[in-house]
């Protein structure tokens, strides 16, 4: 743990307060994540994870096997609703995917809930990280129940350029975009067929390259 002390403290100053005697209490670690480890939902968590480096995607499976991405944590963040779980001694309301190796904080649960109660700016912390997510939540459910499915894709492409440079050239796959929106790989296909047939994008094998942006941007509803 003292290797890492430093750098856990820049990534989470809320964590500066700990006293040393806490930091040695057992089971405190540093671990190495891999990509595509899996943390599935139902399960009764023993740890806290704040991750350090890498990025984990969190998701939902409905009874019918339809997956949909909530949001996705990174470097200097936790997951609300991996923490609400532990704090509430629930069972773990969604799944997480490791999606490039990265190296995370994983602090028991007892001890996660010791320092929830007495350490008032770790305390803060959580309560912004829930505050951010239901903000993020909300929004994704604005978008499944009051958005058209072309202004959700178009929404959606014009996020994944930007992500990358503003490149015209996205990789994915058709399988990967319905995992991200919540929706039917046909529907995804069919609404792609589409803006293609308007010369808007074209379409190949796990790419999607943005032909006229400009449209693209116009079915975004706001």
């Amino acid at each position: 743990m003292d290797e890492h002390l430093k750098r856990i403290l820049a990534l989470f100053p809320s964590l500066a307060e700990i006293t040393e005697q806490d930091w040695k209490q057992e089971g405190i670690k540093v671990l190495q994540m891999e990509p595509n480890y899996i943390i599935e939902e139902g399960q009764f968590l023993e740890y806290a994870i704040l991750i350090l480096e890498g990025t984990v995607r969190m998701f939902k499976i409905s009874p019918g096997g339809r997956e949909i991405t909530l949001y996705r944590i990174h470097s200097g963040e936790c997951c609300p609703l991996m923490t609400s779980s532990i704090l509430g001694e629930a069972e773990y309301e969604a799944s997480a995917c490791v999606e490039t190796t990265g190296l995370v904080l994983a602090i028991p649960a007892e001890i996660f809930r010791d320092w929830t109660d007495r350490y008032k700016t770790f305390r803060r912390f959580i309560f912004k990280s829930f505050a951010k997510r239901i903000v993020i939540m909300s929004n994704l459910l604005d978008s499944i129940h009051f958005k058209s499915i072309r202004g959700r894709i178009s929404e959606f492409l014009v996020q994944m350029a930007e992500q990358t440079g503003n490149s015209d050239t996205i990789s994915i796959t058709h399988d990967s975009m319905s995992a991200e929106l919540g929706t039917a790989r046909e529907v995804i296909s069919r609404t792609l067929k589409v803006l293609e047939k308007e010369d808007i994008i074209k379409l190949s094998r796990g790419k999607i390259e943005i032909t006229n942006r400009a449209i693209l941007e116009s079915y975004i509803e706001l």
